[in-house]
């Protein structure tokens, strides 16, 4: 057993060796940013906010010299039967056995209530330490307004004394999108070079939330890898979601998912939800009163009261 037990610890430890020697071989000195021109591509699936979510995105990535690069990215889709649409870029240096360094804008736009919209402006890094990858952008988010007005009028007639009355109702709801400051972060581990998983932060309309999520890639030919994936929020309010999809990656090299992350494109970030989380909705009314010729005689309002007298 004593044997047994060596021959599987060894086995398992010359696997982990062969593993970090073919996901790290990305590590050696004097790599590109971007190793050429590669783009991808996701249709995904779920729910966001408590509203279902359908939806697509692509993205661009191709290098700006030796050491820098920019990723193009665009989006769009239908959230609770309104639909959705953005874009952002991306600008970095990048040292694929170490990390990246860069700038993030984005811009999304929502139909809901005659349309909302909500920009992120922010720093982007990424640190890479063997299987783990640090990565997060940290920034301000700014945006508008949209609302829906509702009013409703109810009306009850004079009754001996009591004067006929209309009340107005108004009720209003919309997503007020504020200057403030926001932040998503995620701690990313490779099971092997075509699995990854992750946990993170999201603080996004002034709500937080836990992230997770998890991606399983597998080759297509030499040039294009496929993924599903995975990924949830469990946070505050209506911060909450899973969705689920299909990715396609294609580049100028065969390559594995940990280096298709490392020397191909910076990862995707939640856009939208800063606008789903800034819902608000209030109510007021409005009642006036008067008194009219039903009951002969009794037609001047005096305080809340119709008395005799000539109105």
């Amino acid at each position: 057993m004593t044997v047994l037990s060596a021959q599987v610890a060894h086995a398992g430890s010359t696997l982990a060796d062969a593993f970090d020697k073919a996901a790290y071989a990305n590590a050696a000195p004097g790599l590109p940013a971007v190793d050429g021109v590669n783009w991808k591509g996701e249709a995904m699936g779920g729910s966001l906010g408590h509203k279902s979510l359908v939806g697509a995105r692509g993205a661009i990535t191709f290098p700006l010299g030796h050491q820098y690069g920019a990723q193009i990215d665009v989006q769009g889709g239908s959230l609770g039967g309104d639909g959705f649409a953005g874009a952002a870029g991306h600008l970095f240096w990048r040292d694929p056995g170490r990390g990246l360094i860069g700038a993030y804008v984005s811009h999304t736009y929502w139909s809901r209530f005659d349309g909302a919209s909500v920009t992120h402006v922010a720093a982007e890094g990424e640190y890479y330490w063997g299987r783990w990858t640090l990565q997060g952008i940290v920034g301000v988010e700014f945006g508008d307004s949209a609302t829906r007005t509702t009013t409703s009028v109810t009306t009850t007639p004079q009754i001996g004394q009591i004067p006929a009355s209309t009340t107005t109702a108004f009720f209003m709801e919309g997503y007020d999108v504020k200057t403030r400051f926001f932040d998503q972060i995620n701690l990313k581990y490779y099971m092997n070079p075509n699995w990854a998983a992750y946990v993170g932060h999201r603080y996004l309309g002034g709500q937080n939330a836990l992230a997770l999520g998890s991606e399983w890639a597998f080759p297509v030919n030499a040039k294009t890898l496929a993924s599903a994936f995975v990924e949830g929020r469990a946070g505050s309010g209506k911060f909450q979601g899973i969705w689920g999809g299909l990715r396609v990656y294609y580049g100028p090299s065969d390559k594995t998912l940990i280096e298709r992350h490392r020397q191909g494109d910076p990862g995707w970030w939640d856009d939208l939800i800063s606008i789903v989380n800034q819902h608000f909705n209030n109510s007021s009314s409005s009642t006036t009163l008067s008194c009219t010729q039903s009951f002969p005689g009794f037609d001047t309002l005096v305080g809340n009261t119709c008395v005799e007298g000539a109105s």
